[in-house]
Order: structure tokens, then sequence, then C-alpha cells
């Protein structure tokens, strides 16, 4: 049996990530990746960006990682309202100033995607889905078009991030085959009603093949909720982060 931890969605908040990696090393996983989009939205991004290029995480490319790593002017990111966009905006202008032309540069330069073998199994690890960045794996995907997407990609095993939202769904492909998909959760700006740190733990080979435990992890978000005021972030991103 194979196992390794999965963690995605940063977004710019170093005691979340913190909290993540100590839990990763306290259950004894040494295979560690970043599903992408390590800022945006949070008050530390060049302090993320540190703590994951001096850890050596294998990381992909997220769409706020692409965005404001290329200097594109917006991060490929969904606004269901005005609000949002308008906090999207304050947040990716902060991110930009925040970086060094160094980040910027290590972020662009990041892979769309990583591949991987565990237990015999293809594993394929991306931000959005298999083809584009950006691409919402809602858990309400309907599982034909999963199938199709995992089967053009040639994976046994899909691991995204950029939904917010932890899950594992189980597939059968055209051809009988059994299909996982992962999602890894957020670790800094949580969907899903709960405010802690997200990761998952993949276990892969026996019986189960593919077994996936969610852990939520603890740190102070107050602290953070603190922080992202002092540095101007509008008070609904920290009142989203309290609300999870």
């Amino acid at each position: 049996m194979h196992r390794f931890a999965l963690f995605s969605d940063v977004h710019a908040n170093l005691p979340a990530l913190d909290a993540v990696l100590a839990d990763i090393a306290a259950r004894g996983l040494d295979h560690v990746y970043c599903l992408g989009d390590l800022v945006g939205y949070g008050p530390d991004p060049s302090g993320v960006v540190e703590r994951v290029r001096t850890v050596g995480v294998p990381t992909v490319r997220g769409n706020y990682d692409d965005g404001v790593g290329g200097r594109r002017g917006q991060c490929g990111c969904y606004y269901a309202t005005d609000q949002a966009r308008d906090d999207g905006a304050a947040s990716y202008a902060f991110t930009d100033a925040a970086l060094s032309d160094s980040d910027h540069e290590w972020l662009a330069a990041l892979p769309d995607s990583l591949r991987i073998e565990s237990s015999g199994l293809r594993v394929l690890l991306a931000h959005g889905s298999p083809r584009k960045i950006n691409e919402y794996l809602l858990p309400d995907r309907t599982d034909a078009f999963l199938v199709r997407l995992a089967e053009e990609a040639a994976a046994d095993v899909v691991c995204v991030g950029h939904v917010h939202v932890p899950y594992h769904r189980v597939l059968t492909g055209t051809d009988g085959r059994r299909i996982d998909y992962v999602s890894s959760g957020s670790v800094g700006k949580p969907k899903d009603g709960d405010p802690r740190a997200r990761w998952v733990e993949v276990e892969t080979g026996g019986e189960a093949r593919v077994r996936v435990t969610v852990h939520r992890v603890a740190y102070d978000i107050e602290a953070v909720a603190a922080a992202m005021l002092t540095a101007g972030l509008p008070p609904t991103l920290a009142e989203a982060l309290r609300r999870g």
C-alpha cells in the first residue's frame, strides 16, 4: 500500500498552511503534493510561496498562481456577484504588489499537472480539471462527464483542487474500469461551512484500492482575519474566512 497527502487552495494563509504541514508530518506521510492556488485573498502570499519552496512540495499551478505569476491582470476566477468581483479585484491588486519578481516567475513556471504511479494506478494531479486550470469539478458533475475527462487523460485516479470542497467519488469507466476522483478541499479558504484547514490523505492498494480520509486542522483563524484587515483586504473576505 502507498500513502500520500494532498492539499490545495492555500490562498496566502500561512498559519493554515503551517498547521496542515505539521499535521501531515505528525501522521507520518512522506509524500506530499500541492494542487495549486498558493496565493490570493489571504494576507501573506510571499510567506506561503517561500514556505512551499523551502519545504520542496511538488506543486501544480493554480488559476490564481497563473494569473498573478503571469501578470495577466486577473485570476481566471468565477465571481457570482458584483461584491465578489470587487473583492476579487482588491485581492488581485494586493497579491500582485506583495510578491517579488522571483515569486511571480516561480509561480508562472509551475507545471499544469503532475503524474505519479501509486500501487500500479495512474494518478493525475491537477488544479481545476485534467483539461483546464480553472474548470470547476463540483460534486454535482455527472458521472459520464467525469468518466470522459479521466479516460481522455488516461488516468485511473484524478485529484483536483479549485472547488474548496473535499470529496471522493468512485465511478465506472466505459470499459468497466474503476475511476476515482479526489477533491482536496482548501487549506486557507474552505467553502463547506467548516473554517478549519483541510487536507486529504490518499491510500492506494489493498482491498479498498483507493481510500480517502479528509483531515480538518484547527489554527488561529481570528489572527489571520485580523491580518487581512490590517493588509487592507475587504472585510467581506475576512468574514468568509470565519464562516468557512
